[in-house]
């Protein structure tokens, strides 16, 4: 039977529906150091004898360096500092460039990866599409569409954007993240792995490793990244385009000890209890979104398909009074009122219209075939694909158009009655 590992009191009766019953009130809980717990007097008890706190037990840190942990203190701004504009270039502190509006993944690890850097450590990131206040930054990520490293501009929404990591033998397109990693990343490594290294107990290591290491967390962090913002399937053909390794599952295996660490109980259970921990924490978000975001969202898109006729004859165009989690309640919906005699309901929706109140104007969003898929019932028209505001009004004929994405899974116009025609267009054109 279980005993405290550090005062060998008894824990937990052997019977097994007192084991039950002691599980469910026995505290065996990491708090700081510390192992908190009640001592059972004798087996099948369920009053413990006494309440004690056992001597302290190994703690687990996972690795977080200063210049990691400072990423939490960033300083971001969404207008110019004083005096910004007329800087010159390189002043204290430096200009991080990005699009405001919903952020991603790509751009956020962008910028992460440059205040890794000592030039960047203290560099403020300036959130705006305004091309006057991007021109006054040192470094632009993820909008402008230029990507020329020479000035720092690093963009990828361009149709003529094609760059891929092809020296290490990849063909995933590049995000923001790809660019800003192909092209600091030796540095950002070099830093975190020489502090690992310390870490750890080892030299520091030489130029090779750092290439080598270079290549894997590409490989296996930044590259799905990559796919993940530019529709890029991780699967094509039954061929694997990328590795994805940060679900929690990853993440909580690599809480595990390494082959050349430790693994003494105390240090394998401290670690057992940080992945309790992650796991827990993950859970009660997952269940914290879903009763407080995802359930709600079921009524706007249950409305836009009573409405849809308004918008479109054939039903192909739906509207949300403003952006939701809607694509697994349009597959169920419709599944739900075919089977109550709407049998051209299934499928026939092609295009979701909502205002984006973040950026401002409206978007026009393809209904992906799964949910989470990159793969649309109608992509929006490949001649569209890539091209923004005045280049893509002039190609519609139609004055307020701001963008379609590279892939054709989103676009965007200033008003609601454009961004309707542009579904309306879109739908025929073939």
């Amino acid at each position: 039977h279980p005993l405290c590992p550090d005062c060998s009191a008894l824990v937990s009766p052997v019977s097994s529906l007192a084991f039950i019953h002691a599980m469910l009130r026995t505290s065996l809980l990491v708090a700081g150091t510390v192992i908190v717990h009640q001592h059972w007097g004798r087996i099948g008890s369920r009053v413990p004898l006494r309440r004690g706190t056992c001597s302290p037990a190994r703690a687990f840190a996972p690795f977080n360096p200063q210049c990691v942990g400072a990423l939490s203190g960033t300083a971001v701004v969404s207008a110019l500092p004083d005096g910004a504009r007329h800087r010159k270039p390189g002043a204290s502190p430096r200009l991080i460039g990005t699009h405001d509006g919903t952020f991603h993944c790509d751009e956020v690890l962008a910028c992460a990866l440059l205040k890794l850097l000592p030039e960047y450590e203290d560099a403020v990131v300036v959130r705006s599409r305004d091309p006057a206040v991007l021109a006054a930054c040192d470094v632009v990520v993820d909008v402008g569409a230029v990507c020329d490293p020479a000035y720092f501009r690093f963009d990828h929404h361009q149709s003529s954007f094609t760059e891929v990591m092809s020296e290490l033998g990849h063909k995933t397109k590049l995000s923001s993240a790809g660019l800003v990693y192909r092209h600091f990343g030796t540095r950002a490594v070099a830093r975190l792995a020489a502090l690992a290294r310390a870490r750890g107990g080892g030299e520091d290591m030489a130029e090779p490793d750092i290439d080598a290491i270079f290549r894997k967390v590409y490989r296996s962090f930044v590259e799905a990244i990559d796919g993940i913002d530019n529709g890029v399937e991780a699967y094509d053909g039954g061929v694997r385009n990328y590795d994805v390794t940060t679900t929690l599952g990853d993440r909580v295996s690599a809480l595990n000890p390494r082959w050349n660490q430790p693994t003494e109980v105390e240090d394998v259970s401290a670690r057992f209890a940080a992945a309790v921990a992650l796991a827990g924490e993950e859970f009660a978000a997952a269940v914290e979104v879903a009763v407080n975001s995802w359930w709600p969202a079921r009524a706007l898109v249950g409305a836009a398909l009573d409405s849809a006729v308004e918008l479109h004859p054939s039903r192909q165009i739906l509207e949300l009074v403003r952006p939701c989690p809607w694509a697994s309640h349009l597959v169920q919906l419709e599944l739900e009122r075919e089977a109550v005699g709407d049998v051209a309901v299934r499928g026939a929706a092609k295009y979701v219209l909502f205002p984006d109140t973040r950026g401002g104007g409206w978007r026009v969003q393809a209904v992906p075939l799964a949910e989470k898929s990159f793969e649309t019932r109608r992509p929006l028209p490949q001649a569209w694909r890539g091209v923004r505001d005045e280049q893509l009004s002039e190609l519609l004929g139609l004055e307020g158009c701001i963008f379609v994405h590279s892939s054709g899974f989103i676009g965007g116009h200033r008003t609601r009655e454009g961004v309707i025609e542009m579904a309306r267009r879109a739908l025929s054109l073939s």
